[in-house]
């Protein structure tokens, strides 16, 4: 692993890792693998992996807890920012296997103190044995920060190999935050990761996540928006080929007054590939000035590629504007022959097309210009040739 590491990134003492790590072990034993009669994992064939393969048993539930004998580490995290942190995690880290597992088996925290200005961390693997991770991105009170991730993953052989990795990003009050979440994974990786968003009083969060690559993907995003006066926006785009599956579980939970969220992901489907998007809204009840919207646009490029898209809302208070949406379909047939008889090749009519419905997304990233193309090109990497 390669990490693009700067004064950004922090120390955790390890004796305080373990402390933490101990607190969920009661949870974390109640905990099995998922099967796909539980929702969150119905359209997932997580019964056809074949774990011996992956070098993982599901049934050992191993934990990296070694206390160190270290007295001396730099860059320590402050104790009250530690307590904070682990007690919202302890509150609000789902209670899925793999987001335990993540926790537990990871070798360690990196943890990111994100103030002004531009956070890059690079994660690069290369091998065939399982890999875990665990990373914390803290963003201090009043600071506003961008958080540029890249993510991805290489090896030699043809056979699958497993990643498990949890990403928290933490909003104090009254920040800012914009988050580029960019994975190019190769085509062998089983993958399970955790998003969790946790956003206090008055902040903004704005998170795009862009998935390439990898054979099997199953990604839970948890926003919780904490306080009065929090927004949270997640936009993004799947562009998948050849017989990937991605399925995305993406849950908004309100938890105070005046707050505001909105989902708005695409998909692009070609070959044989497989997209599932899930989205919920989670409003309880006696909350006033609740804003929540939750959009879903899937393209399909082939007939046997697959796209669907399941919105829910739970909504339980009164005082609230809520609305949801989803479209699937293939490029549009008017549109497409405007194109040909205004003298653009065929290809060229799809190419247009195609970058007109991701195009949007991606403009809207407030991230420098050479960040957006390189995303266009991985897109359009991807659907080249599909049909």
């Amino acid at each position: 692993m390669n990490s693009l590491l700067n004064k950004q990134q922090f120390t955790i003492d390890q004796n305080k890792r373990n402390q933490f790590c101990r607190s969920l072990i009661q949870t974390w034993e109640t905990l099995s693998l998922p099967a796909e009669k539980e929702e969150s994992y119905r359209k997932f064939p997580i019964s056809a992996l074949d774990w011996k393969e992956l070098g993982f048993d599901p049934q050992e539930k191993k934990t990296k807890i070694e206390d160190s004998t270290n007295s001396v580490e730099k860059d320590l995290v402050s104790e009250t920012i530690l307590n904070d942190i682990f007690g919202l995690l302890q509150q609000y880290l789902p209670k899925d296997y793999f987001s335990y597992l993540s926790v537990l088996q990871s070798p360690g925290i990196q943890f990111f103190i994100c103030e002004d200005g531009l956070v890059t961390p690079i994660d690069s693997s290369l091998g065939d044995e399982p890999k875990f991770f665990f990373r914390i991105f803290y963003v201090p009170k009043g600071k506003f920060s961008q958080i540029h991730l890249k993510t991805q993953s290489n090896h030699k052989s043809d056979s699958l190999h497993l990643q498990t990795g949890i990403d928290v990003f933490i909003s104090d009050k009254d920040s800012q935050v914009e988050i580029l979440d960019e994975e190019n994974y190769d085509e062998d990786l089983v993958q399970f990761r955790t998003v969790l968003l946790l956003s206090k009083e008055n902040t903004s969060v704005k998170y795009h996540h862009f998935p390439f690559g990898g054979f099997r993907s199953k990604l839970l995003l948890h926003s919780h928006l904490l306080g009065n006066g929090s927004e949270v926006t997640v936009d993004g785009v799947s562009a998948l080929g050849k017989r990937n599956l991605k399925d995305l579980d993406m849950e908004m939970h309100h938890h105070a007054d005046h707050t505001t969220s909105k989902i708005t992901y695409k998909a692009i489907v070609t070959d044989r590939s497989h997209h599932v998007f899930t989205g919920n809204l989670i409003i309880p009840p006696n909350l006033k000035k609740v804003v929540a919207h939750q959009e879903s646009f899937n393209l399909s490029l082939n007939k046997k590629a697959r796209a669907e898209a399941n919105p829910k809302l739970e909504v339980l208070a009164e005082d609230v504007s809520c609305t949801h949406g989803a479209t699937v379909g293939d490029i549009d047939e008017e549109q497409y022959f405007y194109l040909l008889s205004r003298g653009l090749s065929p290809e060229e009519s799809k190419s247009l097309l195609v970058t007109a419905f991701y195009g949007e997304t991606i403009h809207s990233i407030g991230f420098k210009e050479e960040v957006k193309l390189d995303l266009e090109s991985s897109i359009h990497t991807i659907l080249v040739g599909g049909k």
